[in-house]
């Protein structure tokens, strides 16, 4: 920083939400969280797919790590 520029005061952050109080919030949490959790481990699991196709342009998908053999 030069000697030149102003000194930034930076604020304070907001104080956190209050904790959910009632139990279908906390219901409601819990199934967006697992939710959230099984499309992203979907989103993983669709990465390991893998689409070949060959030379005369048949395609086949195969699953997990592609190899020389197969």
């Amino acid at each position: 920083m030069s000697f030149l520029t102003p000194k930034v005061s930076i604020p304070t952050p907001p104080p956190p939400p209050p904790p959910a109080e009632s139990p279908e919030d906390a219901q409601r949490a819990a199934a967006l969280s697992e939710e959230a959790l099984m499309k992203q481990r979907k989103r993983r699991m669709g990465g390991k797919e893998t689409i070949v196709a060959g030379a005369l342009g048949e395609q086949k998908t195969t699953s997990g790590t592609p190899t020389l053999l197969g």
